[in-house]
């Protein structure tokens, strides 16, 4: 097969697209129980999520080095409320299938943003993108312990409210 062809087939594959936030495609799925309706679902491409308000943050990370860095983002609360979810705890699964599990609380009193630019750019999946879910660490140092870090998953795709 054509080398090209090839390339073609393989981005068909992939979700979503390495190029999603230029393309305006996919960028996040979420599903689950939507104002009392079970098994919908609300996807989602970077002007749509971005859509919703985004807000800054500025914030250490333990993978970024020892200064601040400037992100934006949805609040993950913001997203929840548009789609009206219903449920206690959200499954958080990545672009290569990592996933975790955390509380919805994690975005009603923790401060949880889905993070889309990084110093005003759209963050690439080599850069940890397209969405990276932070929390608010420098700001609220009580949260930079082990349990957040690992829900601070990167390259964020998909949402399950349970």
């Amino acid at each position: 097969m054509h080398r090209r062809a090839l390339a073609a087939l393989l981005t068909l594959a992939v979700w979503p697209p390495r190029d999603a936030a230029a393309q305006g495609r996919p960028v996040l799925r979420v599903t689950g129980t939507f104002a009392g309706v079970p098994g919908r679902e609300a996807v989602f491409d970077l002007p749509r999520l971005e859509g919703l308000g985004t807000v800054p943050l500025v914030t250490r990370t333990a993978w970024t080095g020892s200064a601040p860095q400037h992100f934006s983002g949805v609040p993950l609360a913001r997203v929840l409320e548009a789609v009206r979810a219903e449920g206690d705890s959200l499954r958080a699964v990545a672009l290569n299938d990592y996933a975790v599990t955390l509380p919805v609380e994690d975005a009603t009193r923790h401060g949880a943003i889905l993070a889309t630019r990084h110093d005003g750019v759209p963050m690439r999946v080599r850069d940890r993108g397209p969405i990276w879910l932070l929390y608010p660490w420098t700001e609220r140092p009580e949260l930079d312990t082990p349990v957040f870090r690992e829900r601070a998953i990167w390259q964020l795709a998909q949402i399950h409210v349970g």
